[in-house]
């Protein structure tokens, strides 16, 4: 736990849109911040940045996230879009919640100005999570680290895909698998309670670090593959299906051509994330299923 400081002197928001909702968190949060004479650099409408390029370019706004701080008020989209902008940077993020399941949130609308005082004393935790760094050959593009998933699917909608995956684990190359499917994820501990969960994949601990891939209804049963964060996974398709395209934490489409490969490895850049209790993603994908129904003691 950090001890009390004052090294939290500027922050920037980032917002998805503005609502009722959002506009009362801020408010509060605004007034919070001039009480401890915290300068904001600048709010972000999440929404307006994304609507103005082309997500099929895969062309991620790089944007000044400028402070000590990273404050995101919404859903767990959000929390995945800020870190996008945010990109390879040290910058902790606080997450605000005010989605459905606030997976990745730090605090929620009903106590974020008890867990704003916790900040200001020093009573909290920064949870490093890790990330994905995602290459695509024959191309310019820099793609930020991701916090959740690669999913590598057919760029045609209701076609399948013949996916080659391959892995590098010390100095040589394994052939995984290719089995026609509707395609195949890659994610972290923390995005393996997501998506991949979803597909059939294991949950991890975030205390691990591990890289699970997770084939999507293949013709024929295979497993999902836990691996070490080392490895370097390789992904290209088969010509005589459709070409293959990447989404990136479901938030950003980027269309390839058969002949590219993409490459999946861990990232050296972990996310920071406020929290304020010492939970792993065990705990809290439980207290989400006990909320919904899913998990009873």
């Amino acid at each position: 736990m950090k001890t009390r400081s004052n090294l939290i002197k500027g922050v920037t928001i980032y917002i998805p849109d503005k609502n009722e909702n959002i506009v009362n968190v801020l408010n509060g949060l605004i007034e919070r911040l001039d009480q401890e004479n915290v300068k904001i650099y600048d709010i972000i409408k999440i929404k307006e940045v994304f609507d103005d390029i082309n997500l099929l370019s895969g062309q991620i706004p790089q944007l000044e996230s400028r402070g000590d701080l990273a404050i995101a008020i919404g859903g767990d989209g959000t929390v995945l879009k800020t870190l996008l902008m945010v990109r390879d940077k040290e910058m902790p993020i606080l997450a605000i919640g005010l989605g459905e399941l606030n997976f990745m949130s730090s605090t929620d609308k009903t106590s974020y100005l008890e867990d704003l005082d916790k900040l200001f004393q020093g009573r909290f935790y920064i949870r490093s999570e890790m990330r994905l760094d995602v290459k695509v050959s024959d191309t310019e593009l820099e793609i930020p680290p991701i916090l959740n998933e690669v999913l590598y699917h057919s760029s045609k909608i209701g076609k399948t895909l013949l996916p080659i995956v391959k892995i590098r684990m010390r100095n040589y190359v394994e052939y995984l698998w290719s089995v026609k499917s509707d395609g195949v994820l890659v994610s972290t501990p923390i995005g393996s309670t997501a998506y991949s969960y979803a597909a059939g994949g294991p949950i991890l601990d975030t205390d691990l670090e591990a890289i699970v891939i997770t084939p999507l209804t293949p013709t024929t049963k295979i497993p999902s593959y836990v691996v070490n964060p080392d490895t370097k996974i390789f992904l290209t398709a088969e010509r005589l299906r459709s070409n293959p395209s990447i989404v990136l934490d479901g938030q950003v489409i980027i269309d390839l051509d058969w002949t590219q490969e993409v490459e999946v490895s861990k990232s050296s850049k972990p996310a920071h994330i406020i929290t304020f209790q010492k939970n792993t993603n065990m705990i809290r994908m439980k207290r989400v299923a006990e909320r919904y129904g899913g998990v009873r003691e």
